[in-house]
């Protein structure tokens, strides 16, 4: 099962890395301003946040979880081909809309697979989602050099490349037979969740560590190349990031069962705010470099502390909804509201757009300390949920 879940981690953040930092540019090349592809966007992370917390565990409740992972990029390649003719702003937006159901459920879908593989003791769960920030990095490194040979209009085809590649890798055998036949509970069934103390406020926090990312996902590239950074440059700033989120994949295998919740996601937090501090105050392309190695701490850490959250709390039934409701409202919701308040000051004050960032970040800090005495309380209660 890890060498699938590798290949299929790998496979997909080739991809993200043009979807996350490429998308606004990709459009902005067709004569769309800011605050329109932000639009788009926006509601592409609304439709997104639909489908990640309502469509994806309903169908998973019909549909086992291996077939869904073998359909679906299929369906996203069917989905990102529709984007290869130039439309109008209508039909971006509509586009946009329909695709937001199908790529992104991509994501709590194979975490949900690795998850449930690390709940079982198939994979351990750093070590094997490092390769997706490895193909994040050989994603970025050949989206600088074809934008740099071909031009931005031509990062379309290396997504759609991705994609294909996806779709095919993913049906080969997943390799654990009981995690591929795994269902999600009715939307009844959900009310756990939301009985555990430790985990709403864990999801609470990484809703706001995520949602801060927002100016940067999408206007982050913009914001390098204004101030005068290369193509090169640029793919450069890129791969700091998940170069970073890969050492710390790496390391936590050594710690993360020790360490409490809060310790690990109050980490990604401080690193959050320091980062969008200096993405704020200090508009300098070397600083910038250097600070995108936080990256290992606002989204690794984040990542390993919930995972972490689903492996004590969360009954593998319900693991599903969970990762559902961490991209809804992280990914989907939250960072749509991010990205509406950052396309709005981005073209005039940058300065105020991640200014915003780091106040959605300070936001996560009382909600930390919560979580910390919630551990305290439960006390015993840490250890990992029993596999049914």
């Amino acid at each position: 099962m890890s060498t699938w879940m590798r290949i299929q981690f790998f496979a997909f953040f080739f991809t993200w890395a043009t979807f996350i930092s490429y998308w606004a540019p990709i459009f902005t090349e067709r004569g769309f301003d800011s605050s329109r592809v932000g639009l788009a966007i926006t509601v592409s992370l609304v439709t997104r946040a639909l489908a990640v917390v309502l469509v994806f565990p309903l169908v998973n409740r019909f549909v086992p979880l291996g077939t869904m992972l073998k359909a679906l990029p299929w369906l996203c390649l069917a989905g990102a081909l529709a984007f290869l003719p130039h439309t109008g702003f209508t039909a971006l937006v509509v586009l946009s809309a329909v695709f937001g159901v199908l790529y992104p459920t991509a994501m709590p879908a194979l975490e949900t697979t690795a998850s449930l593989g690390a709940q079982r003791g198939s994979l351990v769960y750093g070590p094997t989602r490092m390769w997706g920030s490895a193909g994040f990095i050989v994603g970025a490194g050949v989206d600088g050099a074809v934008q740099q040979l071909f031009g931005t209009p031509a990062l379309l085809l290396v997504f759609i490349g991705g994609i294909a590649a996806m779709a095919v890798t993913a049906l080969l055998p997943l390799g654990d037979a009981q995690v591929a036949a795994q269902r999600s509970g009715s939307l009844g069934s959900w009310g756990p969740l939301f009985t555990r103390p430790v985990f709403v406020l864990a999801l609470a926090v990484s809703v706001l560590v995520q949602s801060s990312h927002a100016a940067y996902y999408t206007f982050g590239t913009l914001h390098a190349a204004r101030l005068g950074a290369a193509p090169v440059v640029v793919a450069a700033l890129l791969i700091i990031a998940p170069l970073g989120e890969l050492v710390v994949f790496r390391v936590t295998g050594s710690f993360a069962e020790r360490w409490s919740l809060a310790a690990l996601m109050g980490t990604a937090v401080a690193g959050s705010v320091v980062r969008w501090v200096l993405w704020a105050l200090v508009p300098s392309v070397p600083l910038l470099l250097v600070s995108q190695a936080l990256h290992g701490l606002t989204f690794g850490m984040l990542q390993v502390g919930f995972v972490q959250t689903l492996r004590r709390h969360v009954s593998p039934g319900l693991v599903a909804p969970a990762q559902g409701l961490y991209n809804a409202l992280g990914t989907g919701v939250g960072t749509a509201v991010m990205t509406v308040i950052a396309g709005h000051w981005f073209d005039s004050s940058p300065l105020l757009a991640f200014a915003a960032m780091i106040a959605c970040a300070l936001a996560a800090v009382p909600l930390t300390l919560a979580l910390a005495r919630r551990e305290h309380v439960d006390g015993a209660d840490h250890s990992p949920m029993s596999v049914m």
